[in-house]
């Protein structure tokens, strides 16, 4: 992260859920599934949709007397139907994008892409802690009625071209979204902490995204922080400072992702 999240994770004490509308800059498919999942979601409701579609016509052939307001009537229903599909994808979009996450790395190895994509031209933070750290944060927040619903996995990551494709391919731990990002992501490996969003589906133009703090014992969470090998010892010795202004109790030192291939050799100096 930036240094200026670094700052407001300790200062805010807690993790910042972003929407991933957030995101879409850096990747339009966020929070949709390949669209073999999208088409079986679509379906779901076509007998519904078929039934209501039968009902209409056949009120329109039954009547008797057909009034201005009768036919006014029919003509009214026949254009909410017709709008299936767009209401359809309005509703898919504002539940994928409204959608709040907190972004992890997950692996036992730092990455090099990751410093160089995540960092403020490369001066960036990272901090460390494990699974059941994180878990036992979130389950710890201050508690609310979206907090009791928050979720936590492994994003899986699909070949969204790829025809072969089933919807049950794209089930992740119960959830469709936003556990699927396309292959293309698969150097982030990510494990994300998300919300869904409260969305009242009757009234859905005024519906606002808006991120969310989940309140925790950040000291706890966080086991170590790390600093960007891209960066001078003058910075790295200021985000230490700043991390004991709060009185963070974990170390504090530089990546050794660019300390050189000195290491390579110590079997050297036992010969010597």
């Amino acid at each position: 992260m930036s240094l200026d999240k670094f700052v407001n994770l300790l200062d805010d004490g807690g993790i910042y859920f972003a929407p991933l509308d957030s995101y879409m800059t850096s990747d339009p498919y966020e929070g949709f599934p390949p669209a073999v999942a999208i088409k079986a979601m679509y379906s779901v409701s076509d007998s519904t949709y078929e039934g209501v579609i039968n009902f209409v016509s056949s009120l329109e052939n039954s009547a008797r007397q057909k009034t201005p307001e009768f036919l006014d009537a029919i003509q009214k229903a026949k254009d909410q139907l017709a709008t299936r599909s767009a209401v359809f994808r309005k509703l898919l979009s504002l539940l994928s994008k409204g959608t709040l996450v907190s972004c992890w790395y997950y692996s036992e190895h730092q990455s090099e892409a990751m410093w160089k994509l995540y960092s403020d031209q490369g001066k960036g933070v990272a901090v460390k802690t494990t699974v059941g750290k994180l878990k036992h944060a979130l389950s710890a927040a201050i508690a609310t009625e979206r907090q009791t619903k928050i979720f936590l996995g492994k994003v899986k990551y699909l070949d969204y071209s790829d025809s072969s494709i089933a919807p049950s391919d794209c089930v992740v731990d119960g959830h469709i979204m936003p556990l699927l990002k396309r292959v293309s992501y698969s150097h982030e490996n990510e494990v994300r902490a998300f919300l869904c969003p409260d969305l009242d589906v009757n009234n859905l133009d005024d519906f606002v995204i808006k991120p969310y703090m989940a309140n925790c014992d950040v000291f706890k969470l966080i086991d170590g922080v790390y600093v960007s090998p891209f960066v001078s010892g003058s910075y790295v010795k200021a985000v230490g400072a700043i991390a004991k202004s709060f009185g963070l109790p974990c170390p504090v030192e530089q990546s050794n992702l660019l300390n050189g291939a000195d290491d390579l050799f110590h079997w050297l100096d036992r010969d010597e």
